[in-house]
């Protein structure tokens, strides 16, 4: 069989990219002849796919094209071209009014992207890469029967076993670490996740950091949260990394005592698999693909009380058995995530082509 990727960008130490090859990966193993395009390739991209520029429209009707759409890009057009067995892979968009009072040609970008959903519905089979993207496939008019869940490759194994950066390891190992991984964008809403660590250093621990692992996306919501932590007067106690490489990621997992997330949009939460792999208990406001990739593991809430999750976050701390449970728990819940998970996704999802 011959089946085709194609998405907006194949990148280094990106999700969907490294979902995109462990897919291709999966497929090639089987014997199938297949193929990756992408609209921007970096130097690692270039070496695993080409461009779609070089892409016709497929008129073979054995062969398949998977499209994974997580933002808007032309190549869109190709795919509604092609006659063949089509598959939908959908990442989410964020909504776009998360950006709207920061950056308007942003929100523009992501308002398009999601306008266009709708138009991709003629296909085989649709799949959310997770079920909360499966729903909102349905909700946009794909037929239910038609659609599925094709969870994403979270590549945790080789990530436990990256050498730490022992400067990290001895800087940060002498307090209670409360960690968030993630771009710094509106819908992630680290403000809260910074108004809940000043509630929990100021009135519960004073011998606690929190840790912010990830890029700088949108420039004015960057400094409304370094305006909040100047104001609260935590520069000393709240880092922000910027953009790490897979060592140092791994080695501020190594050091959190707890994971944080405040965010009121995910289509997946990456983050919050590998936080299952490290042994690190989950804390996390209940929406969109939270509850469905956490599974009844980790703690969710579903009021932003600041107080009440420092508490919780200090019960965590001070009850061993609470935490060993809670770890538990999640370490049952990542079986779900595992490679062989996937690749049995994938033969159920060829299945119904």
């Amino acid at each position: 069989m011959r089946i085709t990727q194609v998405c907006a960008r194949i990148e280094f130490g990106d999700a969907v990219s490294n979902h995109v090859i462990e897919i291709d990966r999966y497929l090639s193993s089987l014997g199938h002849e297949t193929s990756i395009f992408a609209n921007t390739l970096d130097e690692f991209g270039k070496s695993v796919a080409s461009d779609d520029g070089n892409l016709q429209p497929i008129t073979d009707s054995n062969h398949v094209l998977i499209y994974h759409y997580s933002i808007y890009c032309e190549n869109f057009k190709k795919y509604l071209e092609s006659k063949c067995k089509k598959v939908l892979v959908y990442h989410n968009i964020t909504p776009p009014q998360f950006f709207e009072p920061y950056d308007a040609g942003v929100a523009s970008f992501l308002k398009k992207g999601r306008e266009l959903i709708p138009s991709l519905r003629e296909c085989d089979l649709a799949l959310g890469d997770s079920e909360f993207n499966r729903r909102e496939l349905v909700e946009m008019g794909f037929r239910e029967e038609n659609t599925g869940v094709l969870p994403v490759f979270v590549d945790y194994e080789s990530l436990t076993l990256e050498k730490p950066v022992s400067q990290i390891l001895r800087e940060y190992r002498d307090s209670f670490n409360i960690l968030f991984v993630g771009r710094r964008v509106p819908n992630k809403r680290l403000e809260d996740v910074i108004r809940a660590f000043f509630y929990y250093k100021k009135c519960v621990n004073e011998n606690s950091r929190l840790i912010l692992v990830g890029p700088q996306w949108v420039e004015k919501y960057d400094a409304q949260l370094r305006w909040l932590v100047d104001s609260f007067g935590l520069w000393s106690d709240v880092l922000m990394t910027g953009k790490v490489s897979r060592r140092e990621l791994a080695s501020y997992y190594r050091i959190a005592s707890v994971y944080l997330s405040m965010s009121e949009h995910e289509g997946f939460a990456v983050p919050c698999v590998e936080c299952m792999a490290f042994g690190i208990p989950i804390v996390a406001y209940l929406s969109t693909a939270i509850p469905f990739t956490l599974g009844g593991s980790g703690i969710m809430f579903t009021e932003k009380d600041f107080p009440k999750v420092g508490e919780l976050m200090e019960i965590i701390r001070t009850d061993d058995k609470l935490r060993e449970k809670i770890v538990t728990n999640e370490r049952s819940r990542l079986s779900s995530f595992s490679r062989k998970a996937l690749e049995n996704a994938i033969d159920s999802a060829l299945l119904r082509v």
